[in-house]
């Protein structure tokens, strides 16, 4: 881990690589990140052992954030990661000037529920197709941008274990996708959408729902 000084409410930003955890599942809950650049992903661990990849959290996302007292999943950078760490007792001051003046705060803590809400509502679309069109859709416009694409780093098990998938269907979902000609990927971290109305229409459309 490196780090070096932001203005920025005079908190250092520190730096966390592939490999590392942020925050573990179950650990009392001392301190909210803030996302500044890169992506973490949400784990949690099932009764049973199983692991289960339940959001993606991006530049600007606050996670971590005490609505209970211990942490609800462990926090692993997807890529290389730059963020700021607040105390538990900093945030919860600022939470409070927030709701005095004009409650954006407040915006955070549904920021951080949302990728867990729409996991729930991608997986009960039916078809693979349908999930990763809507996928993307949700995603790509928070990647970094690389010429006329983003960048597209996220290892297709970890898109498979948010979307109640194989890795295998993943990369056949890919491919079909490229094939339609609606999306492309010149490198195995790079995604181009070459049409968007199309994405979002496989993503909603009822008969993409029923294909397996």
């Amino acid at each position: 881990m490196g780090r070096h000084f932001s203005m920025l409410a005079g908190n250092w930003i520190l730096t966390a690589d592939p490999g590392h955890t942020l925050f573990w599942e179950g650990e009392p809950c001392t301190h909210v990140i803030e996302v500044q650049s890169g992506i973490v992903r949400g784990v949690s661990i099932s009764e049973e052992g199983e692991r289960h990849v339940t959001a993606f959290f991006f530049s600007g996302d606050q996670i971590g954030i005490p609505v209970h007292d211990s942490y609800r999943y462990s926090a692993e950078p997807v890529t290389q990661v730059h963020y700021a760490r607040y105390a538990r007792r900093q945030w919860c001051a600022a939470m409070a000037d927030s709701l005095r003046q004009s409650g954006r705060l407040l915006q955070s803590i549904g920021a951080e529920q949302d990728p867990v809400f729409r996991r729930g509502m991608l997986i009960g679309r039916g078809s693979a197709l349908g999930r990763m069109a809507a996928f993307l859709t949700m995603v790509v416009d928070r990647l970094e941008a690389c010429g006329a694409g983003v960048r597209f780093p996220l290892p297709q098990t970890d898109i498979a274990a948010y979307l109640g998938l194989t890795p295998e269907t993943v990369c056949r979902t890919l491919r079909h996708l490229r094939e339609l000609g609606i999306i492309d990927m010149p490198a195995h971290d790079r995604l181009i959408v070459r049409d968007r109305a199309a994405l979002e229409h496989a993503a909603h459309s009822p008969l993409a729902r029923q294909r397996a």
